[in-house]
């Protein structure tokens, strides 16, 4: 068994509109794919993984282990800076 530790974004928190990040130990062996993803918190936007699980479960990550990102690309995690004045930009 490989374990590797991601963060993961809990949506069970107390308050729906709040997300909390939490540590979990996953087995590399049980992981059928890792896609990065946009992830919209009320307070910014990041870079992300959709993880899922050979028993069908789903999990929004934040961070994934280090030798998981060198695979992926180091340009998929972290917050996305976004200009002030977006609003009046055409979409691209």
């Amino acid at each position: 068994m490989k374990f590797r530790k991601f963060s993961i974004l809990d949506m069970r928190s107390s308050n729906a509109s709040e997300t909390e990040e939490v540590e979990v130990l996953f087995n590399l062996d049980h992981i059928i794919s890792i896609k990065p993803i946009r992830i919209s918190r009320p307070d910014k936007l990041l870079n992300g993984f959709w993880i899922r699980t050979t028993n069908g479960k789903k999990y929004r990550a934040s961070k994934i282990p280090e030798d998981l990102l060198e695979v992926i690309g180091e340009k998929y995690q972290g917050a996305i800076t976004i200009p002030i004045d977006s609003d009046e930009q055409p979409f691209q």
